[in-house]
């Protein structure tokens, strides 16, 4: 693969990397907002069951499963076919799923008893926790309509290599929230029904931003009802394994969830809040990957060329742990003062903190493997091989409910995270040897004298931030500013560390 291939990468990274990185900084403050109106109890734990049952059916429907089926085939039409082609292909697509996801809103707001029972039954236990956590579920649950249309035009777009679009979109939502908690709040007797019709809210913004940039690419809009074409039936014959092996990956989290009811109040939510720290880096810079070489690998696969798909692979897995490593060893150390300083406002108190720091720490034992699993799972889906990812799925959330219920007596709700994070790891290994078995792909010697050398710069990098954490405390600096001395110090060490190294694996110039 030329260096101009690397560059697109780079330069589409970029751009989703830049929004994303927007869109979680908007989520933190939306967390920090929920943290200190509503801290960690009883009603957060019912919103972040009922928010979480159309959050999953989105990210099958929307971002997930459907993504996976249809980007590779509508990059093959659009190389191989006419544009009415892959025109008839898209709408017909679009149609479908505006139907399944119209069915599947109102059947969840008629069954949302049945999905709060089976996701949480320990608040089977606890009747107004049990109801608080229905009517939201009912309230939110046409926002998988409005997410997985959004999400769907998001993709459509990134095959047209517009990615701005899609990394934008959740931050309407995020802001949408931030609003919510701080304005709508006082309208409900019981405050966090705002949230719920935020989200609402927030979901029509969305998708009415995406319809936005469709119309202006001159993307046709409307339904097509062609369902004989044969790239239609390919879709969503590819979509089927795809829908398991991302419903299994969901019901990795609703595991979580699930036994987490068993534990004391707050559990859930210490789950919520560590999570969406160790989700930082992950949405930043390796969700964003996934979207960056998605479509280039489904190009490359429509044109046969298997050596570009290797190189584009190779690179973008060094690339990932060139920022993932050093992100890890910096949460670890600051995990503490960071959740204190996001978090610990109004209502959350000290002992939350520690809770949500502890559960943190155990995320991100499995953060690599988590994040390269966006390398490899989209190779397998440009090559259209939907089964092998559903394969490792399966035995990751076994070993992941296995390995739950053994750590959830002894450390509580931060055994599900180390649970979770052993899965993972678990099924990157897997996938990686199949992917060597399947199509002949491995990791070449260029990508291990890149980890090696990252491994040093990020041991390197971590010393001297231990050593800025130890100063701050003799000197009382405030957390604030020791987190911020700490990431100073920290990136001017590594990116030195690594050009002194000579990671030439990484062309640094290209990353700003």
């Amino acid at each position: 693969m030329d260096a101009s291939k690397n560059h697109a990468i780079v330069r589409n990274l970029s751009v989703v990397s830049f929004f994303t990185l927007i869109s979680r900084i908007l989520g933190l403050l939306r967390d920090i907002s929920i943290a200190y109106f509503f801290g960690a109890g009883a009603a957060t734990d019912a919103f972040f069951v009922a928010f979480r049952i159309p959050n999953l059916l989105r990210r099958l429907f929307g971002e997930g499963g459907l993504s996976a089926s249809f980007i590779p085939v509508y990059s093959e039409s659009l190389v191989k076919k006419s544009h009415e082609e892959s025109e008839d292909l898209y709408l017909s697509v679009f149609t479908i799923l505006f139907f399944i996801l119209l069915f599947l809103s109102i059947a969840g707001v008629l069954l949302s008893f049945v999905f709060v029972a089976v996701t949480a039954p320990g608040f089977l236990n606890r009747p107004q926790e049990f109801m608080l956590t229905l009517y939201l579920t009912k309230i939110m649950f046409p926002y998988i309509l409005l997410i997985g249309l959004t999400a769907f035009f998001a993709g459509v777009l990134n095959v047209h290599n517009s990615y701005a679009p899609g990394a934008m979109y959740p931050i309407i939502l995020n802001v949408i929230f931030i609003l919510s908690a701080i304005f709508l709040r006082p309208f409900f007797h019981d405050g966090i029904y705002a949230l719920a019709v935020g989200v609402i809210i927030g979901g029509i913004l969305q998708i009415l931003s995406q319809v936005y940039f469709i119309k202006k690419k001159k993307i046709r809009l409307g339904f097509r009802f062609n369902f004989k074409n044969s790239e239609v039936k390919t879709v969503f014959r590819l979509l089927t394994p795809s829908l398991l092996g991302m419903g299994v990956i969901q019901l990795n989290l609703l595991v979580d969830t699930l036994l987490a009811s068993f534990l004391s109040h707050g559990s859930i939510s210490y789950l919520y809040y560590g999570d969406r720290l160790y989700q930082f880096p992950l949405g930043v810079f390796a969700i964003a990957m996934q979207t960056a070489i998605f479509p280039s690998l489904s190009s490359s696969f429509a044109k046969g060329d298997i050596k570009e798909v290797k190189s584009s692979f190779n690179f973008s897995s060094s690339l990932l742990l060139f920022i993932i490593i050093p992100s890890t060893i910096g949460l670890i150390l600051l995990r503490e003062p960071l959740v204190k300083l996001i978090y610990m406002h109004g209502i959350f108190n000290l002992d939350d903190a520690r809770k949500t720091a502890w559960v943190l720490l155990f995320f991100l034992v499995g953060l690599w493997a988590s994040a390269l699993l966006k390398t490899v799972i989209p190779v397998f889906y440009s090559s259209k091989d939907t089964k092998t990812p559903v394969s490792a799925s399966i035995y990751s959330l076994t070993l992941n409910i296995v390995l739950a219920v053994i750590f959830m007596r002894p450390m509580g709700v931060a055994g599900l995270a180390l649970a979770s994070s052993i899965s993972l790891i678990f099924n990157y290994f897997f996938l990686l040897k199949k992917l060597h078995v399947k199509i002949g792909i491995t990791l070449g010697k260029s990508f291990y004298s890149s980890l090696i050398k990252t491994a040093i710069a990020s041991v390197i990098m971590g010393l001297f931030v231990e050593a800025v954490i130890i100063a701050s405390g003799a000197l009382y600096f405030s957390p604030l500013i020791m987190i911020i001395t700490s990431i100073i110090v920290g990136a001017g060490i590594y990116f030195s560390a690594s050009s002194v190294l000579k990671n030439n694996r990484i062309d640094l110039k290209a990353l700003f």
